[in-house]
């Protein structure tokens, strides 16, 4: 894992962004296995420390669930209001198995598709999953924003106001 050097931090060393690749489904614990110059204890070492980071932060954001817990979904609304079905929370497995069943079954397929699936079978994970996957791994979004900025504000255009600058630009970032 990446340390600091004289105060200064390394680049993407936090450990979200270790946490955020093994809980994207489309890339899990594979990004460990290709490397040939490394030994196989040394890719086991960092596969199970950023398993600990996991695990730690599940921990952290657990709710206890208990078994056979009910919830209901709005009793006595509307007319058939009384015939809705009660819906089962989650049989609260530990968050170590649900991350051994997670790298079991995350086979490439879309974040969002897959949390979204799979979020009452996964609570733990998923409730860190939602948290790591929110952070951008990158800076290319506000490149492009910049790259906006530079293409509206040419030199037959340096009269125009800041305000209308930011405008046109939100604009152009978030056109359909």
């Amino acid at each position: 894992m990446a340390r600091s050097q004289d105060g200064i931090t390394a680049p993407f060393s936090d450990p979200v962004y270790l946490k955020a690749a093994v809980l994207d489904p489309a890339f899990s614990l594979l990004w460990v296995e290709p490397h040939v110059l490394v030994n196989r204890d040394i890719k086991a070492e960092v596969a199970q420390q950023v398993k600990e980071l996991i695990l730690q932060d599940a921990a952290e954001t657990e709710q206890p669930v208990l078994l056979g817990d009910e919830e209901d979904l709005g009793e006595g609304e509307g007319l058939f209001g009384a015939y809705r079905k009660r819906q089962k929370k989650d049989v609260g497995t530990s968050p170590a198995l649900q991350l051994s069943h997670y790298l079991d079954i995350a086979d490439g397929e879309s974040a969002l598709l897959f949390w979204t699936l799979n979020m009452k079978t996964l609570p733990s994970l998923y409730r860190v999953a939602i948290r790591v996957l929110a952070v951008p791994a990158s800076s290319a979004p506000v490149e492009r924003v910049f790259s906006h900025g530079g293409v509206i504000l040419r030199p037959h255009r340096a009269q125009m106001s800041d305000r209308l600058l930011a405008n046109l630009i939100f604009c152009k970032c978030n056109a359909a």
